[in-house]
């Protein structure tokens, strides 16, 4: 068994010990007893909270603006009934963000919890970044929204166009140009969009060629219609 002296030695090194920690730690720490009473805190709560060292032995209600955290009380007050720990983020009324969490202090020689140690660990960069990338994810779903909504309408109208070419007959040839700048233009909408360079050109047909198609059953097949260079003069319509 440890004589009275000892016992003394280690109660005053195990104090020590506490004083150290307290004056180095980095985490802004309150440790508040079951009244609510502020029994001490950490330097980094002291900067960060703005206290003072009269504000030792005060209650938490005349110094709780310093905390910027209105329902702290409330929160210390569910961890004394209910011995739980209680983790959460929280934004403080200077738009700060924190990590707080509020640890019961059981004494073990009474069984009961007695106080508790609060602690807050600055995570405002982090929240920050989070509601930046938040913020780039809706701006990159929207931009894929407009995107399909831009390049639906001229890959609709191209379909209708092709799809009419087949049905054309002899006396409907003459609608190939109102066609091809159907095409033309749902092409323009699409670089618009992309950025494409599309370069397409169509003129009416000549009569001559216009007479030779309605005596050819095989005039959509002979008589093409073709994109033109960009250094090109206009063709019009070239026999195969």
């Amino acid at each position: 068994m440890k004589s009275d002296h000892q016992q003394v030695k280690d109660l005053v090194q195990a104090n020590e010990d506490l004083e150290n920690y307290f004056a180095n730690t980095i985490i802004p720490q309150l440790f508040v007893d079951a009244d609510l009473i502020l029994r001490k805190y950490t330097p980094p709560a002291m900067k960060q909270f703005n206290l003072k060292e009269n504000f030792i032995g005060k209650p938490l209600e005349e110094i709780k603006e310093n905390f910027r955290f209105p329902t702290i009380l409330d929160n210390i007050r569910t961890v004394m009934q209910t011995g739980k720990l209680l983790e959460k983020e929280i934004q403080t009324t200077d738009m700060r963000w924190y990590q707080m969490n509020i640890i019961p202090y059981l004494v073990r020689k009474i069984n009961k919890i007695d106080r508790v140690i609060i602690t807050f660990v600055d995570i405002t960069p982090r929240i920050l970044d989070l509601k930046e990338q938040e913020k780039m994810l809706a701006e990159y779903e929207l931009l894929l929204d407009t995107i399909a909504h831009d390049v639906k309408n001229p890959i609709l109208a191209m379909k209708l166009s092709v799809q009419l070419i087949p049905k054309l007959g002899e006396a409907t040839i003459d609608e190939l140009p109102k066609i091809a700048s159907n095409l033309e233009k749902s092409l323009l909408n699409l670089q618009n969009v992309f950025g494409w360079d599309v370069r397409f050109q169509v003129a009416k047909p000549a009569v001559s060629c216009s007479r030779r198609i309605a005596r050819s059953p095989e005039y959509l097949r002979r008589c093409k219609i073709k994109p033109c260079p960009a250094n090109s003069q206009l063709r019009g319509c070239d026999l195969a």
